[in-house]
């Protein structure tokens, strides 16, 4: 009855929209049955917990008190009495020998090693020494000894831990539990389930869920595109050579002129591991010469094209050339022939056109081969050039911070160039799948970012905090001063300018300084969803003067994106900040007293505004091209997890 009675094209519309509803229903389907994997692997691997598999507490002490003496050996045997001394005053290993040597509580030791751990990672140059880094890598171990190391409570605490991954992973729908989606999980909710996994891998226990988990939060997490045109901009260039002619062909002496003019012009070629780029040479070759042989002269005219062709592919380290290939063509005209005698004149003018096909032929040769040298030597330039290196820049870093070594590969298509990276811990998640795409990613004048309308654009998922900076900043205590360093990392500081006059404080009234603990739980955060970035930080204690607030408090502000009249985009933050005391317990007098001086630094720590201002490259820059341009953010897009940025 339906389709007799709706127009064919309505019948179409709504069969594409009754196709797109199963599409979406399958995928559902599909991440609620993987959920459902893990729910029973859940059940599997309580019923093989196993306490041979916990970390020994005996064997990992000793380790520990092994570590410690290489290190102070190590310090001792390569630098003099007062670096020694130094360093051993930094290390402080006695709070920790003396608690293990008196075979002290389990908390006491555990916060000895837990506070040499703290030192011992941290950007002062000499941490990223590998007496130290093994000495940090015992110490992880022997607080998850301490932790787990008594059979009976370290499976009950992993039973919870599972039992705790259940309740993420199931909604109560109608009095039964249901497996969720993996896409409805917050941000939240994935760190907690990293957490999960993290523990459950320090105590050695579901091994098989802990794989599955990782192995599904595995994709890159930061990806990052340069625009084909960016590239064909800085390599395009004018070609305009002149040069004099002295040469012998078939027994005649030529001089004169010749020129080639035309642009040298490059475009992307697809790729998988590496950028391959081809770079041409177009151009046109003109003469204007005169022959000498004997008391015979001949001014003639030479036209041609010239085409030059080279690949070059690009890594991390340095460009590797193909074998550049070369084209030319030539045709010649004798304008004049001059001699006294009208007869010589004829003969020369016959014997010329005999010996034309021949001429050009050879004159074409050494075209081709002059083109294709000089084309080979000037690519050879640019692919004699190599990069710095990245891994022996950052490696140090890294291994000071402990943070993970990213995994990253280069590609390209006929239309850009991208990077992806991973920086993940050895059990930490990265993201779950794939950036929406830049075709999806609307701009101030484009519902969309395609070719030739952007010039890079780089995505972040949320994930990246968590692997790299949690560890560094749990149980840190920071000044704003600190803080605004770190929250500038998520876009550009606002101006003086962009607090409002009423916010603004003079000089001798400038607001009193404060200081947060972080929590060892997501200190520092950002949230991607539904065109809706927050950006929040967790602490254990907040102080100001002589006030306190000892206890947690959670604090974030939520931006926006925002199309300004122009053609920009940016991110506005809400008026007011979300300030959050998790626990349920209510506020005393003293502390309700506190809370608006907290309110008021976290206002004023989180600007109004974030990628507002324009980019500004060097003008030293090694491409003429790009050198002193300046980029501006044309497109913002927050959703599933990812943290998308246009500039152009």
């Amino acid at each position: 009855m339906l389709s007799s009675v709706l127009p064919v094209s309505v019948r179409f519309a709504v069969a594409i929209a009754l196709m797109g509803a199963s599409v979406c229903l399958n995928s559902a389907s599909i991440f609620a049955n993987e959920t459902s994997q893990w729910l029973q692997l859940i059940d599997e691997s309580k019923s093989g917990l196993d306490a041979e598999k916990l970390p020994a507490l005996d064997s990992t002490e000793a380790q520990v008190v092994t570590s410690m003496q290489d290190a102070e050996a190590f310090f001792q045997r390569v630098t003099d009495q007062t670096n020694y001394d130094a360093w051993m005053r930094f290390l402080d290993f006695e709070p920790l020998r003396t608690a293990i040597e008196n075979n002290e509580s389990v908390a006491k030791r555990g916060n000895a090693a837990l506070e040499l751990s703290q030192r011992l990672s941290g950007p002062e140059e000499g941490l990223e020494l590998s007496r130290l880094i093994a000495l940090r890598s015992s110490l992880d171990q022997y607080l998850a000894a301490l932790r787990y190391g008594d059979p009976k409570r370290g499976l009950a605490l992993s039973e919870r831990q599972l039992d705790t991954l259940t309740k993420l992973l199931t909604a109560d729908e109608a009095s039964e539990s249901t497996p969720r989606s993996l896409t409805d999980l917050s941000g939240e909710e994935v760190a907690q389930i990293e957490s999960i996994v993290e523990s459950l891998a320090s105590a050695n226990q579901a091994n098989e869920l802990v794989s599955r988990i990782t192995g599904r939060y595995s994709s890159p997490n930061l990806r990052a595109f340069v625009d084909g045109r960016v590239i064909s901009d800085a390599i395009v260039r004018p070609v305009d050579n002149p040069e004099r002619v002295n040469d012998c062909l078939l027994g005649t002496r030529i001089i004169g002129d010749a020129r080639v003019v035309g642009n040298v012009t490059g475009s992307l070629l697809p790729s998988e591991g590496n950028i391959r780029l081809l770079v041409r040479l177009d151009g046109q070759f003109s003469t204007s010469t005169t022959g000498y042989n004997g008391p015979v002269t001949l001014r003639s005219s030479g036209f041609g094209q010239v085409y030059a062709a080279r690949q070059l592919i690009i890594t991390e380290k340095r460009i590797f050339a193909g074998e550049p290939i070369a084209t030319a063509s030539l045709s010649t005209r004798i304008n004049q022939i001059n001699h006294p005698l009208k007869l010589v004149r004829k003969i020369a003018s016959k014997k010329a056109a005999e010996m034309k096909p021949k001429a050009e032929a050879i004159s074409r040769q050494k075209l081709h081969d002059r083109v294709l040298e000089s084309f080979r030597q000037q690519t050879d330039e640019a692919s004699s050039r190599t990069f710095p290196d990245l891994d022996a820049k950052m490696s140090p870093w890294l291994r000071r911070l402990d943070l993970p070594t990213p995994v990253r590969s280069l590609a390209s298509t006929t239309d850009a160039v991208h990077v992806r990276a991973t920086m993940r811990r050895p059990f930490g998640l990265s993201a779950p799948g794939d950036a929406p795409s830049l075709t999806t990613v609307r701009t101030a004048t484009s519902p969309g970012t395609y070719p030739g309308g952007y010039s890079a654009a780089i995505q972040v998922h949320e994930s990246i905090l968590n692997n790299t900076v949690m560890k560094l900043l749990a149980g840190e205590t920071f000044t704003p001063e600190k803080l605004r360093d770190l929250t500038s990392s998520f876009g550009i500081p606002s101006d003086k300018s962009d607090a409002s006059a009423a916010t603004a404080v003079a000089d001798d009234e400038q607001p009193e300084s404060f200081e947060v603990d972080f929590s060892g739980f997501r200190p520092v955060y950002f949230e991607a969803r539904d065109q809706t970035l927050r950006i929040g930080l967790r602490g254990d204690r907040f102080a100001q003067g002589d006030r306190e607030l000892d206890r947690r408090l959670e604090v974030s502000a939520v931006y926006h994106p925002a199309i300004t009249e122009d053609g920009r985009m940016m991110l506005v933050r809400d008026e007011e900040i979300d300030l959050k005391f998790p626990g349920g317990r209510r506020l005393t007098l003293s502390q309700t007293a506190i809370k608006a001086n907290i309110e008021e630094g976290f206002d004023k720590l989180f600007p109004m505004t974030l990628l507002h201002r324009e980019w500004n490259l060097p003008t030293t820059l090694k491409l003429p091209a790009l050198a002193g341009r300046s980029a501006k953010v044309i497109g913002v897009d927050a959703r599933d997890g990812w943290l998308t940025i246009v500039v152009r």
